[in-house]
């Protein structure tokens, strides 16, 4: 008797075992089958076009009997699937970059460069004080509404605050423009250029060679400015990079 009822048990179990295992196995299918649609659905909504193509290849995949001597390609099918995906993933990419940018009203400039750059030796801080505008897009500090690309990182201080060459090299060009205000150009040896403006006294003139960390004009308000601070661009080899990777 108490054999028997060991048996049933363990028939019981089995039987539990069982059927857990096809929920599993019938769960499974289950995922499996809404993430197809769903990614059917979701090709069709983005690519009708891709979606048909892929119809009509699996429809001639499983035409014929002897499915191995269909010429259908899984290789040649997934080559163009990740192609077609790379293709809307790149426009969907340059449609972002297009709608961002559209704030700065087209103005963003051809010669600068988001990467980022670090040369062998980093160059010297031109001067202490708080980094109010850094490189990259910003809003217009004179019109919020628009963007507009910023080609350097602005450092705010007291007007008359020392600015020092943050390389050595020679000065290329002093002037004078509407917007930078008075400013320094300085071409060093590694290929380096760099802008200071918006300069209150320039104390070096063109031709002059500077070393780093050299004293060669203090911190203004001249040019187009919200208030007296230090407009810092390097760039490298002609191209506009982030100057915070550039000096230490």
């Amino acid at each position: 008797m108490e054999k028997n009822i060991k048996e049933k048990s363990n028939n019981n179990k089995k039987t539990k075992n069982n059927i857990n295992s096809y929920n599993w196995y019938l769960y499974t299918q289950i995922v499996v089958t809404a993430v197809m649609v769903l990614s059917c659905v979701i090709l069709k909504v983005n690519n009708e076009a891709v979606f048909y193509q892929v119809k009509e290849d699996y429809k001639a995949f499983f035409a014929t009997e002897n499915v191995y001597e269909n010429n259908f390609s899984y290789k040649n099918f997934i080559d163009r699937i990740y192609s077609e995906t790379k293709e809307k993933y790149d426009e969907f990419l340059q449609t972002i970059a297009y709608v961002y940018g559209k704030g700065a009203n087209d103005t963003y400039p051809s010669n600068v460069s988001m990467v980022k750059y670090v040369p062998d030796k980093k160059g010297f801080m031109p001067v202490k004080g708080y980094i109010t505008s850094r490189y990259g897009i910003r809003k217009n500090p004179f019109n919020s509404r628009e963007k507009d690309f910023h080609t350097g990182i602005d450092i705010a201080n007291e007007k008359g605050t020392f600015i020092k060459a943050a390389f050595s090299g020679n000065v290329i060009e002093t002037g004078y423009t509407d917007i930078a205000g008075n400013y320094i150009k300085i071409q060093s040896d590694n290929n380096i250029q760099t802008f200071y403006g918006h300069i209150q006294f320039v104390f070096v003139n063109q031709g002059e060679y500077v070393l780093k960390g050299q004293p060669i004009a203090t911190v203004g308000d001249t040019g187009l400015v919200t208030g007296p601070h230090l407009h810092f661009e390097v760039l490298h080899n002609g191209i506009r990079v982030n100057p915070v990777y550039t000096v230490e």
